[in-house]
């Protein structure tokens, strides 16, 4: 940054100040907000070095006289210190992604992943009612399933704060900018007062979802360990198509189709679509139009000669 426009900060009894840098003139003004803070305001000019009565002043950024640092920098300011880059990022997007982290790690440490440290043992809100049942009906199973195909070593949920702070105010922000760690404190109280039945919620779910997660790997018939594995092996090779044998209506059929097909988790059965078209002309001849084939039909599947996956190995 501009060493005279960093000069002109530090003494507050000056309230203009005009810098030449990289062929601009900049022209700044400040307004005293309170006590701590002063608002700033530029006229830039391109060629015109003097201040002109037909240009306006623009914001710029907030100069805080408690640290000395600039906030919320605007574009002129940004561009005055292009050259130089040491001015940090302190706009006011960032400043707010900041506050997000600090209150979820301050709620997340009071809660500590136990439901014990609520005040509450039961819903009565009826929209999370609803919505609970729906998890217990879908949402518990689909989560238990993309958990199992998705990771080697399945770790339990734990619970995870969402607080998302509210837009900046005028006010909002100077606080936040003055005391950043008080202010973050008392968000992550609110948060925790304020909504006991969603984090109550959240424990609920992942009961559900634990519970759907040990169920699904205790069921050594469901489908999905065959798609897994299917998945795993298809990951092994780079292949972009792969020839596959099923066994389908007491037939044996051979065909070659697109490796990323079966690199997905395809739920109930995979389409015919990605097959090559010859073959699947002769897939819907023997079985119809509208046929599909499903993992437990697959017998092997191969590539260059190697075997990538065989049934029941």
């Amino acid at each position: 940054m501009n060493r005279d426009f960093l000069s002109w900060l530090g003494h507050a009894d000056s309230n203009t100040c005009t810098i030449e840098e990289a062929g601009m003139t900049y022209h700044f003004i400040r307004v005293q907000k309170s006590e701590f803070f002063d608002y700033l305001y530029c006229q830039r000019q391109y060629s015109e070095k003097e201040l002109t009565r037909g240009s306006a002043f623009k914001y710029v950024g907030i100069f805080c006289r408690k640290d000395g640092e600039l906030y919320d920098a605007q574009y002129d300011l940004k561009s005055l210190d292009h050259e130089l880059g040491t001015m940090a990022d302190k706009s006011a997007g960032v400043l707010s992604e900041q506050l997000q982290a600090a209150v979820r790690q301050r709620v997340e440490a009071a809660i500590g992943n136990d439901r014990r440290n609520l005040k509450i043992s039961e819903l009565t809100d009826s929209a999370l009612l609803k919505r609970l049942d729906y998890a217990r009906q879908y949402g518990a199973k689909e989560n238990a399933r993309k958990r199992y195909m998705d990771m080697e070593e399945f770790q339990p949920p734990v619970y995870r704060c969402v607080y998302d702070p509210d837009h900046w105010t005028e006010d909002s922000l100077l606080d936040y900018i003055l005391d950043s760690q008080g202010y973050a404190s008392k968000e992550a109280a609110a948060y925790i007062e304020n909504n006991q039945e969603e984090m109550l919620f959240d424990f609920l779910c992942s009961d559900m979802e634990l519970a759907e997660y040990q169920a699904l790997v205790a069921d050594t018939n469901n489908p999905v360990h065959i798609v897994k594995k299917i998945m795993a092996a298809m990951n092994t090779t780079p292949a972009k198509t792969v020839n596959v044998t099923i066994l389908k209506n007491g037939e044996e059929f051979t065909f070659k189709t697109e490796a990323q097909e079966l690199r997905r988790d395809c739920k109930n059965y995979y389409s015919s679509w990605n097959m090559v078209a010859a073959d699947r002309r002769k897939f819907e001849e023997l079985f119809g139009r509208s046929a599909d084939y499903t993992p437990q039909e697959i017998l092997r599947i191969t590539y260059a000669r190697a075997v990538l996956y065989e049934a029941g190995q």
